[in-house]
């Protein structure tokens, strides 16, 4: 019997790879490892599945969380605070070390190795953490959400019927993937095995620019919207003070690195690895676009890191 352990369940990614890790193997062979386990989704409380609390800030619990575990993922930390994150990151390694954790399986970002996006500094970090622990390790890139485009789209929320749509530095192809397929595709390749200390890209199947988006998103709404490549001052001016994260000058300069990230091509890198673990084709992002478009709310709630 595998016993394996999972941290995250709560997320958008997590939840989905635990949905497909049950689909795989016995509830009775998973535990969910969670910093509140009050705060665990029905679907966690009714699947079985031994609930432990584990919490990246307390190294203690997570000793206990990861005992016993013979395969073990790695959520990224949600957090733009590249220190903490990283410290919590470690904190996990250095305990599945402790637990004498057999493979551990850690979720990255799909940025290139050398990125300049600020987002990609903590996952680099840990990923080369992880590399020297001398645990048995996949580093898995996600691929990045569709559910997420509003994000790199200018923050677009078509609630507020604006139809320009301001970013900074340049545009550049994504390899949109849903959350659902990464977290099938994780699931997977936990249960199955194999990649052992290799790095991986999960992307979509092809990759398409901001200015695309703008065209579909026209097309889909019955308005004109438009993509404009502005200086970083002015994307910032045109931002900050809004609600939320989106609206703080410090996130803004971070965020701006993105597009940086995008101009060198880092995000257009289609790998055809996640559709051959899944065994189907992956879905298009219009499909996620033309759902997300029903959507109201501010666009930082709909998107979970």
């Amino acid at each position: 019997m595998t016993k394996y352990v999972i941290t995250g369940a709560t997320g958008g990614l997590g939840s989905q790879v635990f949905k497909y890790l049950l689909k795989l193997v016995p509830a009775s062979d998973v535990v969910v490892s969670l910093y509140n386990p009050a705060g665990a989704t029905q679907a966690i409380k009714e699947s079985g599945v031994e609930i432990r609390r584990g919490d990246y800030g307390d190294p203690a619990s997570l000793d206990a969380a990861f005992a016993g575990a013979d395969k073990l993922l790695i959520v990224s930390y949600p957090s733009i605070a590249h220190e903490l994150r990283v410290k919590h990151h470690r904190n996990a390694i250095d305990a599945a070390k402790r637990a004498g954790v057999k493979h551990v399986y850690y979720t990255s970002l799909a940025f290139a190795g050398d990125s300049v996006a600020a987002v990609m500094q903590a996952h680099i970090d840990t990923e080369r953490y992880l590399k020297e622990s001398g645990l048995t390790y996949t580093i898995v890139r996600e691929g990045i959400y569709s559910e997420s485009y509003p994000l790199y789209f200018g923050f677009f929320n078509p609630a507020e019927g604006k139809d320009e749509v301001v970013i900074p530095h340049s545009d550049g192809g994504i390899a949109w993937v849903s959350r659902e397929d990464l977290g099938e595709g994780t699931a997977k390749l936990i249960v199955e095995g194999g990649y052992e200390n290799q790095t991986l890209l999960f992307s979509g199947s092809r990759a398409i620019t901001l200015k695309e988006i703008a065209e579909k998103i026209s097309g889909l709404l019955g308005r004109n919207i438009q993509l404009v490549v502005s200086t970083e001052d002015e994307y910032v001016r045109a931002n900050v003070g809004k609600n939320g994260p989106r609206g703080e000058e410090e996130f803004l300069r971070k965020w701006a690195t993105t597009y940086k990230a995008l101009k060198r091509g880092e995000l257009d890198v289609v790998d055809p690895l996640l559709q051959k673990i899944v065994g189907r084709e992956l879905k298009p992002f219009e499909a996620t676009l033309k759902e997300m478009l029903g959507l109201a709310g501010s666009v930082m709630e709909q998107y979970a890191k």
